[in-house]
């Protein structure tokens, strides 16, 4: 983004030149380009984004408004949106042939996690407080079954989200196909097997998928989107970009995902291959099930979620991004191939473990 486009965007909200100015190009790939600005003027700090993609309408950003006063109202701090000078929450700029939809924010209060040292953990030492708060907060926010929408979460799951025809998994299963094909052709019969698992899975989960409670979440609660004060306690979200309705149930395994994520499974390769072992999985189980006991304190589950908690895990924890970078790093390496085609197989036949006795009262 250029000097001159930038003043344009900054034009939009202040008359005035700030104090200081500066931007970032956060995101620039062909069909998704974002910016944030970060100006100050002798009255407080703003941030100005910029976002020309498939998914960043005015009228979402616009909707997002109610979400903020709801959780604020809730008690939980998010930033709020600022109206432009032409009194709306979003403007249109056209820049070098994309439209960027534009729209201020206060200058968030309080810190990222990465930010705040000494945090305090739980009781039992396992995970971070704020991890447990910010479940809290999902699990409320679920409870509440928020009806209006300007949209569906962009994680949504089962069929078209947003401007998208598919769903990320499905995405993520097409182009992981596309690789066994061309670069591990001697493993098109498990390809063939775990894709035929998946599917049977998938069509178990879009029977009750679509019936099950909903809520509007601000839908990516990973760390850095999470604000914590000075001692280290969840205070609040910001990044409203995926946000939208989606159910419950996935905004739950969503948040829970997010909870800690490191396998303990010795390997080489700690991104990839540390995953595919037992003692990585047992512990992943684990923390789903920690995550539901602290949900349903505060978060009623219906018999119907209970039901759809096990094809929802298998659809969106099998088959994903790092099965994807196993192909295209380890495709000539049999052993470690195998190992990936195991631990698919194995975790989308499992059912070992009682969703219900944890989810229900």
């Amino acid at each position: 983004m250029e000097q001159q486009e930038i003043n344009k965007m900054i034009a939009f909200f202040h008359t005035e030149e700030p104090v200081s100015c500066k931007w970032e190009d956060t995101w620039t790939e062909e069909e998704d380009s974002r910016t944030i600005i970060y100006v100050e003027y002798p009255e407080g700090k703003y941030v100005i984004k910029a976002a020309a993609n498939g998914f960043t309408t005015p009228e979402r950003v616009t909707g997002w408004v109610e979400m903020i006063e709801n959780y604020r109202e809730m008690g939980y701090y998010c930033p709020m949106l600022l109206k432009s000078r032409n009194g709306n929450y979003a403007e249109v700029l056209e820049v070098q042939g994309k439209s960027f939809v534009v729209w201020e924010e206060e200058f968030a209060k309080y810190f990222l996690p990465k930010d705040v040292k000494d945090k305090p953990k739980t009781a039992d030492g396992k995970r971070y407080l704020y991890v447990d708060e910010k479940h809290e907060f999902v699990a409320k926010v679920g409870q509440k079954h928020f009806s209006y929408t300007w949209g569906e979460s962009l994680y949504g799951r089962c069929g078209p989200v947003g401007w998208a025809e598919t769903d990320e998994i499905t995405d993520c299963v097409e182009e992981f196909k596309k690789l066994v094909k061309e670069k591990a052709p001697k493993f098109t019969g498990r390809l063939e097997r775990v894709l035929t698992l998946f599917r049977e899975n998938q069509e178990k989960l879009e029977q009750v998928y679509f019936n099950l409670p909903t809520s509007v979440f601000q839908a990516d609660t990973g760390d850095n989107n999470l604000l914590l004060d000075e001692e280290g306690h969840f205070r609040g979200v910001l990044d409203y970009n995926l946000s939208g309705k989606d159910t419950v149930l996935n905004m739950t395994f969503e948040a829970i995902w997010y909870g800690g994520n490191e396998s303990p499974c010795p390997s080489e390769d700690k991104g990839l291959m540390s995953y595919y072992c037992k003692e990585y999985t047992d512990a992943q189980f684990e923390r789903y099930l920690e995550g539901l006991r602290k949900f349903r304190e505060y978060y009623e589950f219906t018999e119907e979620e209970a039901d759809a908690a096990m094809p929802l895990y298998r659809y969106i924890m099998t088959i994903g991004y790092d099965e994807i970078e196993v192909v295209k790093k380890y495709a000539d390496d049999d052993d470690k191939m195998n190992q990936m085609f195991d631990w698919i197989e194995a975790e989308l036949t499992r059912d070992d473990i009682d969703f219900r006795s944890v989810m229900l009262k």
